[in-house]
């Protein structure tokens, strides 16, 4: 088991060092090039924030109320959070002042979450106003220390004042725990005071600035270096250090170069490599860490894995356990909370299994947001949780993408399929009963041409109606007009309809001289208009173009042409008419 946990961590003795970068409002704990946990004061809302709020409403049906704190999302209020025994209309009215804190920021959509028992975190104490009693941290293991510390505690607290020892309290004096009580007494005391004074809603109260809060979170016996950029912040550090009797083993330093503190300690490139979800591993396998709105999902894969190995239940082994100590940094780097489920690579041994669910509980040991792991499935999957503490890495250094809004897709104009052209014809051929035959796709350079031939025409028709109306009777004009009429329908039919026109023809002929006699005729005065001679020679072709009928007939498409030799029939009924 102990050779199977160093695949994953370094044989070299590494440091921890603190960087504060105080005009960033951005703190950070390094181990070696690694950032470890990222400290960030920004947004309206802070963890830890205590207000004076009004109840806005009260829901049963959610068990749970939403409260006014002063900003533009309503704070949550469940059931659990609210002191007291009963039902939660008996506990909470509307527009009731209370005095709340958030437990946790707003994210997206959501409001910050609050409650109604307050707690002051101290160097060595946790202050609980509302919750009687004194707690001793588990990690503090000896009971004779145990002991000594509630002892001490339990003579310097208040009646009716609770208390929790943190582990930074082991081995400390009596003097020393003594004055972070008395600090911690001192805020309550500002808080209860303002709570009457102040209208809601209101801030009342507000966690020490980020240097205090990195160095009482952070600093521990491994931190050797703390680097600062300021010469005030330097300052500070030092007689905090000098108060908590800590300032023997950390070097406390003030960076004096042109580039920002971040950038030169490259705290930068560790923020922007957890902005993404590929996290490369030194071995050469890789993570693939998502967050949706429901849960965090966690694949691991092997990759390019470079170590040597003997077999591949080795190499899997190997894979995972690295992937274990990385997970369990990305976890407090981009304060991941809820729940969270990590696919490993599937194992064969129960023995391998074993030990990856052991490394995994080992790396998530420093964790202060209180992980807890599940089983492992017969598939390979973990599920844990994880409390969430402030905003997540994402939604400080990120925003939604303003064309996807956060969907990661783009969705493209529905490019459908028109109808061709040819199918637009047939459909109006249907309707309309006209011939099909003649029309070919993809043929606009005849169809143009067409229409070009067409057009001509028309504008010699124009140009030939004045002159011809210039003629004295009008039941000829009548029947020149009715011959073109009949000379245009007879190029799209055979010689049958040719034949029936001219017969019409000659009853509209008939019909015209009876309805208008030569002797009945008004001779109309018209002037002539003055025509070039080259005009009418160009008009005069155009219209013996124009009069000259064209074949119905199709062309013979087959191999030889034949001609027909004419009807005797037709020709003999001509000759008799004559």
């Amino acid at each position: 088991m102990k050779d199977r946990r160093n695949y994953g961590s370094n044989d070299q003795p590494t440091t921890k060092k603190i960087v504060i970068a105080e005009r960033d409002n951005i703190g950070a704990l390094m181990e070696g090039d690694k950032v470890l946990d990222l400290y960030i004061n920004r947004g309206e809302v802070l963890l830890g924030d205590v207000y004076l709020a009004t109840v806005q409403n009260v829901l049963p049906s959610i068990d749970a109320a939403f409260v006014d704190v002063g900003v533009d999302k309503m704070g949550f209020l469940h059931a659990q959070d609210v002191m007291g025994k009963g039902a939660l209309k008996d506990k909470l009215q509307p527009n009731q002042k209370l005095v709340v804190q958030v437990v946790k920021e707003p994210t997206g959509h959501k409001g910050p979450r609050v409650t109604t028992e307050i707690s002051l975190p101290g160097r060595f104490l946790v202050l609980m106003p509302s919750e009687p009693g004194i707690n001793v941290s588990r990690k503090i293991e000896s009971s004779k220390e145990r002991a000594r510390l509630k002892s001490i505690v339990s003579l310097m607290k208040p009646v009716g004042v609770g208390v929790i020892i943190r582990t930074e309290a082991e081995n400390q004096s009596e003097a020393d725990i003594q004055e972070d009580l008395e600090i911690l007494l001192e805020k309550w005391n500002n808080i209860v005071t303002a709570a009457e004074s102040l209208t809601p809603p209101n801030l009342l109260y507000r966690d020490q600035d980020l240097l205090y809060r990195v160095i009482r979170e952070a600093c521990s016996e491994d931190v050797t270096e703390i680097i600062v950029d300021t010469a005030f912040a330097l300052n500070r550090v030092q007689s905090l250090l000098q108060n908590w009797h800590m300032n023997k083993n950390i070097q406390v330093t003030l960076y004096k170069g042109n580039e920002p503190l971040l950038i030169a300690t490259n705290v930068h490139k560790e923020i922007r490599a957890a902005l993404n979800m590929k996290v490369n591993m030194p071995s050469g396998g890789y993570l693939f860490i998502q967050q949706t709105e429901a849960l965090t999902v966690i694949d691991v894969n092997s990759g390019k894995f470079v170590v040597s190995s003997a077999t591949q239940d080795e190499t899997i082994l190997k894979t995972n356990i690295e992937a274990v100590h990385e997970i369990a940094r990305q976890l407090r780097l981009r304060n991941i909370g809820g729940m969270i489920i990590i696919d490993f690579i599937d194992m064969t041994s129960r023995v391998d299994k074993l030990a990856i669910m052991e490394e995994l509980e080992l790396a998530i040991e420093d964790d202060k947001a209180k992980p807890q792991v599940g089983q492992l499935s017969d598939l390979g999957l973990v599920e844990m949780t994880r409390h969430r503490q402030g905003q997540a890495i994402s939604e400080v250094f990120a925003k939604k993408c303003p064309h996807c809004h956060g969907e990661g897709i783009l969705v493209e104009d529905f490019k459908f399929a028109t109808p061709t052209a040819e199918g637009e014809y047939r459909a109006k051929a249907a309707k309309m009963k006209l011939p099909v035959s003649g029309f070919k796709k993809n043929n606009n350079k005849k169809q143009n041409n067409n229409n070009n031939q067409q057009l001509q025409q028309q504008e010699v028709m124009e140009q030939s109606q004045p002159i011809e109306m210039t003629s004295e009777q009008p039941s000829i004009v009548a029947q020149e007009e009715t011959q073109q009429r009949n000379n245009k329908k007879g190029r799209k039919t055979n010689k049958k309809n040719l034949d029936k026109q001219q017969i019409n023809e000659d009853s509209n002929v008939k019909l015209a001289d009876t309805m208008i006699t030569k002797e009945d005729e008004i001779k109309p005065v018209i002037v002539e208009p003055q025509i070039k001679n080259s005009e009418v020679i160009e008009v005069a072709e155009v219209s013996q173009e124009t009069e000259a009928p064209k074949k119905s007939r199709r062309p013979n498409r087959g191999g030889t042409k034949t001609k027909r030799q004419p009807r005797k029939r037709k020709t003999n009924e001509v000759t008799v008419e004559e």
